[in-house]
Order: C-alpha cells, then structure tokens, then sequence
C-alpha cells in the first residue's frame, strides 16, 4: 500500500501503518534471554511472561514462607510453640468452668490430672474448653440414656410382676413400698429408685418383707401410733373413706368412737 512504508533500525525491523508502529513478532525480546540455558529450560518460568510477573511471583512466594511455622525439632522448639499457639503459661491457668448440675461427675484430682494433660501436650485455653464441652455432653447424654433405660427396666419388671401376681399386684406392690419405707435407709432408698429397684428379684423380697411388717404391726395399731407406717396409714385413711358401711361414718355403731380415734392416729402418722 502506498501509505505503508518499513523502516529498519539497527537491531530490530520496525513496520509503520495507519495504525501505529510495532516490533516484528519474530524479533520481540524475551525477558528470559539473559538467563543461562539451564534457567531458561526450567518449567517453573515457562507461565511467567515478563520481569513484572516474575518479581510479583517471587514476593509472593516470600510472605507465605514467612507465615509458615516451622516444624519443631527439640523440646525446647515444641515448648515455644505451644505457648506461640495459645497454651497457658501452666497448667492451672486453664479456665475450666465445671457447672454446679455436673460438678459431681468430676472430683478435683480429675480435673488438677487433665490440667497437667493438657499443658504437657500444648493444648491452648479453646481446645481445653471444647474438650469440658464434650465431656459435659457425654455426661448428660449418659445420664439421658441411663433414664430411659430405668424406664424401659420398669416397665418389663411391672410387665414380668403383673403377670406373675396378677389381681394381687397392687397389694404386693404396696408391700414392698412398705418394706422400703420401714427398713430402708437414705442410701438404700436412692439404690432403689435407680436400677436395682427394677430387678424383680429385689422386688419380691421387698414385697415379701412388707407383709411380714404388715402382719405386724396390724397388731395394736389402735393403741400404737409407731405401729404403722406412713404409707400404711395414708392407704388405711383411703380404705375407710371409701367404706361408707365402716364405725367411723356412723356415731350410733358402739365402735365408732375407737374409729376416730383410729383414723386421728392415721392422719397424725401421715400429716404430721
């Protein structure tokens, strides 16, 4: 075209148009060129395309080396670590909150060991508070499953017991209820209002007890107020209550007096 020329330099062909000028493609210079055929052949620089981006590539690769921990070789190094890594300067500067609801699932040489633990492997105060988390959790999910199974338990042993004392049940039942309230201290009260109290074995013998102690103390409870218990009177008062055809709810009948009398005793050993 006759509004194209060429013009040379001394190293490089230089073509001019209408639209500005460039360096031929065959001849642009490759930043690489002053390297050593070994640098050049390496694959590392063959994504980066000029000096720029070699120089961002290299302070890039600067900082994240310089955020990097390196791995400890002695115990002196692990030590540094752990305390660059949050752990206290002892064990005892852990904050450890134990609720009141849980503090009996953890004496205090328990927690004084986990403390030594914890330290000595280089756990930081947010490890040690996630591991009590998960500790607690376990303990009330525990706690949670040994109900359900008490329940469970209790329902099998009413099941097993209905069917071996059929209309008598509730009698026997109460026998036992009798037993444990005469005989049984705070210890064995608490033992048997968890697990031990749905093995039908220990049932019946509760059972067998209360009527023993019924038959008993049947004897002159009229005149002895200590002669009956709690539970006792308390299903006594109902009884009567209920038997319209008993002395206590007709002043004619000559033993109506001796019933009152009877009944002030039941509500006296139940009320106060």
């Amino acid at each position: 075209m006759a509004d194209e020329q060429t013009t040379t330099t001394n190293d490089n062909p230089v073509q001019e148009t209408i639209l500005g000028s460039q360096v031929s493609d065959n001849q642009t210079t490759d930043w690489r060129s002053s390297l050593s055929e070994e640098l050049k052949a390496d694959a590392t620089l063959s994504n980066i395309k000029d000096v720029e981006s070699a120089a961002k590539t290299l302070i890039h690769q600067q900082k994240m080396l310089g955020s990097r921990i390196p791995l400890p070789k002695t115990e002196e190094e692990r030590s540094e670590l752990y305390t660059k890594l949050g752990r206290p300067a002892s064990g005892d500067k852990y904050e450890i909150n134990i609720p009141d609801t849980h503090k009996g699932y953890f004496n205090d040489e328990q927690v004084k060991e986990f403390r030594n633990v914890a330290h000595k492997i280089g756990l930081n105060n947010q490890q040690v508070t996630d591991l009590i988390d998960y500790q607690l959790k376990s303990v009330d999910y525990e706690t949670q499953r040994k109900n359900t199974q008490i329940t469970v338990d209790k329902q099998t042993t009413e099941d097993l017991l209905r069917k071996e004392w059929g209309y008598d049940y509730d009698k026997q039942h109460r026998n036992a209820q009798r037993a444990l309230e005469v005989y049984g201290d705070t210890e064995l009260k608490e033992l048997m209002n968890g697990e031990a109290g749905n093995i039908p074995a220990v049932v019946r013998l509760f059972a067998k007890l209360g009527s023993e102690v019924t038959e008993d103390m049947a004897k002159n409870t009229q005149n002895n107020t200590l002669a009956v218990s709690p539970l006792d009177a308390k299903a006594e008062i109902e009884s009567i209550q209920q038997n319209k055809s008993h002395p206590y709810h007709n002043g004619q009948d000559r033993e109506h007096k001796n019933a009152v009398e009877h009944m002030r005793q039941l509500h006296e050993k139940v009320f106060v």
